[in-house]
């Protein structure tokens, strides 16, 4: 193996890893390279070390994750040198890569899938595979993270409207670790929802939450917090208004953001 930082392989060396002096050893001393900085970073590994003509038969394993057109864009170079891809993410803190908590997204032609389902399994023992558009594992990871990222954004948003109100932080995240109970349940009821083009049976409109939203809104206000994201939040709500979804389900709001709505 090789990396940038020498100590972190000589701390893998100790664990039994080889190490290599430099990219074009590594390349050498393997079929197959396993990636985990940025394309650009990848690319100009490759370029200022003269390493295209060594991509020959070898086969690039890119779990770093990125927009669409570097997924293509590096697809093509890869394959133009004749080298083979596996295309994929890494949905999972490191300590949980090789365990059961493992979640690893990969896409790539069939049979270097199969090639290479062993190595991939020693990552996450049940990767995902998303099959031969080797866009997927980028749109799936981002999407994934969206979620993530807007779930935690709204925390940060809630601990300053506690802060900003006098509310012990300890209280909020008690509480917080309460509601979030009832959250996994929701969030299945959401996608199925959407699966099924179910969006109109409900027991809390969008109409509901966007009145439930309007009096987080003027909290927020009244305790003068800044008001960015409730911002959006109202435009999002609005939006599903004008688009006539307001005795809908919350999961209609997928109207609001899909490239083809139904509405």
């Amino acid at each position: 193996m090789w990396n940038r930082s020498r100590d972190k392989v000589d701390a893998l060396v100790s664990s039994g890893a080889t190490a290599c002096d430099g990219p074009a050893d590594a390349l050498e001393a393997s079929p197959h390279v396993v990636c985990l900085a940025g394309y650009s970073v990848w690319r100009s590994l490759v370029e200022d070390h003269d390493l295209e003509a060594r991509l020959d038969g070898r086969c690039i394993i890119q779990l770093t994750g990125g927009m669409i057109d570097e997924v293509r864009e590096h697809a093509s170079f890869i394959k133009s040198h004749g080298g083979r891809l596996v295309d994929g993410a890494l949905m999972c803190f490191p300590g949980q890569i090789g365990t059961e908590d493992a979640s690893l997204l990969a896409s790539g032609e069939s049979d270097v899938l199969a090639a290479y389902d062993p190595l991939l399994r020693t990552l996450a023992p049940t990767w995902t595979n998303l099959g031969d558009d080797i866009t997927k594992p980028a749109v799936l990871s981002r999407a994934l993270t969206a979620g993530i990222l807007t779930s935690l954004v709204g925390l940060v948003n809630g601990i300053a409207i506690c802060r900003a109100g006098g509310i012990s932080l300890d209280i909020y995240l008690d509480h917080v670790e309460k509601s979030d109970a009832i959250v996994p349940a929701d969030k299945r009821r959401l996608i199925e929802a959407v699966r099924d083009g179910d969006t109109e049976r409900t027991q809390a409109s969008v109409k509901v939450w966007e009145e439930a939203h309007q009096t987080i809104h003027a909290v927020a206000e009244t305790m003068g917090t800044n008001l960015v994201l409730q911002d959006a939040l109202k435009a999002v709500f609005q939006e599903g208004g004008r688009m006539g979804l307001g005795d809908h389900d919350l999961s209609a709001l997928i109207d609001v953001f899909d490239s083809s709505p139904s509405v």
